[in-house]
């Protein structure tokens, strides 16, 4: 078993990271090995961020954008790894999760930072076409097939 998402998920080093809400962990990533790109509705958040990478050196290894979810702009199968550590107010949760499992590799692996519930695995589950794994309180993972 996995004791928290960042275990699950695994080792950080040359792997593409799509973060759905931004924050300073974003940093923490990037300085990890990641390659973070990520989204989140409120501007002010993202540039804060952005400001952040820029002052340590890492602005190459972060991609962040402000985004309200309908249809992500990134192209299919194209992150290793998905963090989701929020769901926007007011979004369509199928259509994102739809629209994560679209952006993540075969073989890619997602963690949720949700109350487990069962409708919203059940949700993650459909889309990713697989059985969720790994998780705890208030997290949960998946491994798309």
């Amino acid at each position: 078993m996995y004791g928290t998402p960042l275990d699950y998920l695994g080792p950080m080093v040359g792997q593409r990271l799509l973060l759905c809400g931004v924050g300073v962990e974003a940093v923490g990533l990037a300085m990890a090995g990641a390659d973070v790109y990520g989204f989140d509705p409120l501007a002010d958040q993202i540039q804060a961020v952005k400001d952040l990478a820029r002052g340590l050196g890492l602005r190459d290894r972060i991609h962040l954008q402000p985004m309200v979810v309908r249809h992500l702009a990134y192209p299919g199968q194209f992150f290793d790894l998905v963090l989701v550590k929020t769901m926007p107010d007011g979004c369509d949760a199928g259509g994102l999760i739809r629209e994560l499992a679209r952006v993540t590799k075969g073989g890619g692996r997602a963690a949720f930072m949700l109350p487990r519930h069962p409708s919203a695995e059940q949700l993650v589950r459909r889309a990713f076409g697989a059985t969720t794994d790994g998780g705890g309180d208030g997290w949960f993972g998946v491994e798309k097939s």
